[in-house]
């Protein structure tokens, strides 16, 4: 309840400006809506004044919140780095798994060939913690305290027991979405189904012209969202909705 209240003393009736181009005229709106404290049924119209290129509107209910959008938890990531890291509590299920590997190598192995498990899981330990942006990288670490094994063996540890924290997973129940709205209308009529206080957020953006990468598709005719640059204009209500 307190992170809630924060948010709403952070966002109400503030306007935040992104922009990636200082040539990118950032959208000039305002927001409004035409009832602040409506009934759980009861219809209100948000209305957008001002140009936009597009516009969506999170309502702020269940599955339409911004801050649980892609785009809010994607701001500021490299949703492609690669990161993983140890941690402690796997350790034990690493020993499970390098153990029949490590006694199968020692059965047949002469007896200045031997490996020590325990030396092993003791050089395993000094890895906890520590964030690698490749897996290759890390099973390469490993794989220096048992190289008479094959490397595959440090492969399938890092595969099988580090965080993997290089995919950005979705809030529960997935990423939340906004309704786009019609920038000739830009009206949103909507009627909430439950009680509560909700933040209605309005995103408002501006495209550039297409920014030809590498031959400028002579030779590759792909295109990519990061040919464009984007301004954006977000802005926020607070609805209050109590029982009828």
């Amino acid at each position: 309840m307190k992170l809630r209240i924060k948010f709403l003393l952070i966002f109400l009736t503030t306007s935040i400006f992104i922009s990636c181009s200082d040539d990118l005229e950032t959208p000039e709106v305002d927001f409004t809506v035409d009832n602040s404290s409506p009934v759980v049924g009861e219809t209100v119209k948000f209305t957008i004044t001002g140009g936009a290129e597009t516009f969506v509107i999170f309502t702020g209910d269940e599955n339409h919140e911004f801050e649980k959008s892609h785009l809010a938890i994607t701001s500021g990531v490299d949703v492609d780095q690669e990161l993983v890291v140890l941690r402690s509590e796997a350790l034990p299920d690493i020993r499970d798994f390098l153990e029949p590997s490590v006694n199968t190598h020692n059965a047949n192995a002469g007896p200045g060939n031997q490996l020590n498990l325990d030396a092993i899981m003791t050089n395993m330990a000094t890895q906890v913690g520590i964030e690698y942006t490749n897996k290759l990288t890390a099973a390469y670490i490993i794989w220096e305290y048992f190289t008479e094994l094959q490397g595959q063996v440090a492969r399938d540890i890092v595969d099988a027991y580090y965080e993997d924290n290089s995919t950005l997973l979705a809030p529960e129940g997935g990423f939340s979405t906004g309704v786009a709205i019609d920038r000739y209308e830009k009206t949103l009529e909507y009627s909430y189904a439950n009680p509560g206080m909700y933040v209605v957020t309005l995103i408002a953006t501006n495209l550039s012209d297409k920014q030809y990468s590498g031959s400028g598709y002579q030779d590759d005719r792909t295109s990519s969202g990061d040919e464009y640059d984007l301004s954006r204009n977000i802005k926020e209500l607070v609805i209050t909705v109590t029982e009828p």
